[in-house]
């Protein structure tokens, strides 16, 4: 990445509720929240409106990093074609960052340790294990887990730490499932951001940034290490097979 362009986006579409954030030499100044089904019809405006908001334009963005997943399949779908369109006509670079190291890095301060859940096939969560503090360090998985198996997998791998040395970082779970690790006494997250947009210091209450500001993040260094992703092979990484599937022969 140049160092003259200096600004990049961060694209989360992995969950129901997604969203697109501005890192300027690798602070978040800037992010909007997407409505659950406007991912696809709302990421353009949003992106519009940071950058006009910043007195911006798009010639001015290094480059795009977008979540990997695991996550909705037409969701990933969403983020990475945007992406990659507006890296082809801009010349910009693409990066890939995982949803759990985005969801580690995002609750990092939470807690000792971080664990990412993210919702796989039914019945299913993928979870890792990561290190919190001033950044973060995958200590484990990612697992496929049965809910109901979830807590006592967090446990073992854990090893000698207390749950409640453990932070939760799950968009979307489930309420049966949160009252599950709260009983076992795990960190639960924050609730997440209001629709909207705010600045690098905004939000309200308790909520974080959303995942989006943290992509951006770790995409902005991963581009300034030289990670940059091929445009055309690029692929997401869904965690879980499509609800459509070809007809058997």
């Amino acid at each position: 990445m140049s160092p003259a362009m200096r600004h990049v986006f961060g694209i989360d579409t992995a969950g129901r509720l997604g969203s697109i954030a501005l890192a300027a030499d690798g602070t978040v100044s800037s992010w909007e929240t997407l409505a659950p089904g406007q991912h696809s019809s709302g990421i353009t405006r949003a992106a519009e409106r940071i950058l006009g908001e910043r007195g911006l334009v798009w010639r001015d963005l290094g480059g795009v990093a977008v979540s990997s997943g695991p996550g909705s399949f037409t969701g990933l779908r969403i983020g990475l074609a945007w992406a990659k369109g507006v890296c082809f006509g801009l010349g910009a670079e693409l990066t890939l960052v995982s949803a759990h190291e985005a969801n580690a890095y995002r609750h990092r301060g939470a807690a000792r340790l971080i664990a990412p859940v993210l919702q796989g096939e039914r019945g299913e969560v993928e979870v890792t294990l990561w290190s919190g503090g001033a950044d973060v360090t995958r200590l484990w998985g990612p697992e496929r887990v049965a809910e109901g198996d979830l807590a006592a997998a967090l446990s073992a791998a854990a090893g000698a730490s207390a749950p409640a040395t453990i932070a939760i970082a799950g968009p979307d779970l489930g309420l049966d499932l949160c009252r599950s690790l709260d009983g076992a006494g795990f960190v639960l997250p924050p609730r997440e951001p209001t629709l909207g947009s705010a600045g690098a210091n905004g939000g309200s209450g308790e909520a974080l940034p959303p995942t989006a500001a943290a992509v951006a993040v770790l995409g902005y260094r991963a581009l300034l290490a030289g990670g940059a992703s091929d445009l055309v092979l690029a692929a997401p990484s869904y965690g879980r097979a499509p609800n459509a599937r070809k007809p058997a022969r």
